[in-house]
């Protein structure tokens, strides 16, 4: 019973895709990004079916200015590995989202990506105009940074003293904000902007999200005899 929910996931994802490549509309290179971005969930979440669809999220907050909030929102997760992986395919989503429809949700696409109309109607354009400038460039580096967060997070925040944890939210935020800072001037060369869209405001609001949820339901301490949620 278990398997249902991956096994669920997999066949629609997989019937989205064909669909696009084989309908009447014709558009085989979005198809072709369309998977990149799905493929990544599976592979970074293994064994997490019921938070797979989770990662779409990430560019939802990114369309208004909140995408750093979806970091937290991973940090939320059971585990360490759920909350890394979780928050590495929520910016593997972004990222593709932003090649997609170009419109910039954090740091923008890359250098060298194409408009969606010049490789929709052919994979092998989409994979050089589109997936390749991501692959090619640093643009995927802060995936790394929000998977650390969402760890740190969940170490962070202990759900024992309320002013403890409020303190490690605060400064968590601020090395968010200071994080991202520093990502944009790294990105800079190769990306739209040049500084993080909605850092500082995602960064506060995940920080008031991850110790309001703290606060309100302190996160549950698996013994090495325990199971994790699945």
């Amino acid at each position: 019973m278990a398997m249902l929910p991956r096994l669920g996931w997999l066949a629609a994802a997989a019937g989205v895709c064909v669909w696009l490549a084989v309908s009447e509309a014709g558009r085989p290179g979005t198809a072709l990004v369309l998977a990149a971005a799905l493929v990544a969930v599976p592979l970074l979440l293994p064994r997490g079916g019921l938070l797979w669809s989770l990662p779409a999220l990430a560019p939802l907050l990114g369309a208004i200015a909140l995408a750093p909030l979806f970091v937290a929102v991973a940090g939320l997760a059971s585990t360490a590995w759920r909350r890394a992986g979780v928050a590495a395919a929520g910016f593997a989503w972004l990222a593709v989202a932003e090649i997609a429809t170009g419109r910039e949700l954090l740091f923008g696409a890359p250098d060298g990506t194409a408009a969606r109309a010049a490789w929709k109607g052919s994979a092998v354009d989409a994979a050089r105009e589109a997936l390749w400038p991501l692959l090619s460039s640093p643009v995927l580096a802060p995936g790394l940074v929000w998977a650390g967060f969402a760890v740190l997070l969940g170490v962070a925040l202990r759900g024992r003293w309320a002013f403890v944890d409020a303190l490690a939210a605060a400064a968590w935020v601020v090395a968010l904000v200071l994080v991202h800072s520093a990502l944009g001037d790294l990105l800079a060369p190769t990306t739209e902007l040049s500084q993080a869209r909605g850092a500082v405001a995602g960064a506060v609001l995940g920080g008031l999200v991850a110790i309001t949820v703290t606060l309100l339901a302190p996160p549950v301490r698996y013994g090495p005899g325990e199971p994790a949620l699945p």
